[in-house]
């Protein structure tokens, strides 16, 4: 092929490529997924194709769907704080299958004292409350649902005739303790769910 000839082919291609023009001047460049303008743009990615009506469809679709997943994410964040709320409002917390009295009975109790406390309690529309055996309040105070308090509190698990067991609110430690014992011993009632 002679000089002439290969730069006459090289002009001829250059020129059809040009000819094309930017992406979207030409009927079908926005919807044909390809590059046609060479600037690794995809139809509606490009600029050239921010008019066309395909293009202007599709962003209004891609707004409306980013509206709605926000307006949802909103949705839930409120339902979830208004559930947290509500469950703050409760005068126990739940624990497994366990409603926990969320505040213990606020004086020193010795066991008996406990006990009828509990036998007492009506809370949450519920009067079936009673003392937590030793293996439930451990578990109880162990999850740190309560808030810290000095205290322990009085188990219903008993280690003879007259000792029971109390388990420290915040530590969890079990200890076994004489019955008549009231020194910083209180009464936080449980029921099964």
């Amino acid at each position: 092929m002679s000089r002439v000839s290969f730069s006459m082919c090289v002009c001829l291609i250059l020129a059809a490529a040009c000819a094309s023009g930017p992406e979207g001047t030409t009927g079908g460049d926005c919807t044909d997924g390809a590059d046609n303008d060479g600037n690794g743009k995809i139809d509606c990615e490009d600029d050239g194709c921010s008019a066309d009506p395909f293009c202007v469809e599709q962003a209004e679709k891609a707004r409306e769907a980013e509206r709605q997943a926000a307006e949802a994410r909103a949705k839930a964040e409120a339902e979830a704080k208004r559930k947290a709320e509500e469950a703050a409002a409760l005068p126990y917390v739940e624990h497994g299958n366990l409603w926990v009295q969320r505040e213990q009975n606020g004086k020193d109790v010795a066991l008996k004292a406990a006990r009828e406390y509990c036998e007492r309690l009506e809370l949450g529309g519920q009067s079936d409350w009673r003392l937590p055996s030793e293996s439930e309040a451990v578990s109880v105070a162990k999850a740190g649902i309560l808030k810290p308090e000095p205290y322990a509190m009085w188990t219903s698990t008993m280690r003879g005739k007259k000792r029971g067991t109390i388990v420290g609110i915040t530590s969890a430690a079990a200890n076994e303790l004489g019955v008549k014992y009231d020194g910083q011993c209180r009464a936080r009632c449980v029921r099964d769910r």
